[in-house]
């Protein structure tokens, strides 16, 4: 069963409040935050922890379908391979470790040891 967390529980968790604060959002569910901030190597190390893994396989579809219904839009002029290529580069793990990096979500990550 995951844990959730309270509100105020969040808000008194350093990292969590910065990254918020970078994004300009502030989250409902701070359980579910936690959890799409935690890697399977932290879970190796505290059973019962549920990983980000499913959070992101859904993440993943839905950045893809965001970013190709914004080039799509913005660059219908362009042929499918553009389209495809545009898209493939700003989904990219490059790319959005960059975006990462630059509202602060390395902080809040929850990593194991190893």
């Amino acid at each position: 069963m995951r844990r959730r967390r309270k509100e105020r529980d969040l808000a008194a968790d350093r990292p969590y409040r910065a990254l918020e604060e970078s994004l300009g959002w502030t989250f409902q569910d701070a359980g579910l935050l936690e959890q799409a901030l935690t890697h399977r190597s932290y879970c190796a190390e505290h059973a019962g922890t549920e990983s980000n893994e499913r959070l992101e396989f859904f993440g993943d579809a839905v950045l893809g379908l965001v970013v190709t219904d914004y080039v799509y839009r913005e660059f219908g002029m362009f042929s499918e391979g553009d389209l495809a290529k545009l898209r493939a580069s700003v989904v990219n793990s490059e790319a959005l470790a960059d975006v990462a990096a630059a509202v602060g979500v390395g902080e809040a990550l929850r990593l194991g040891k190893g």
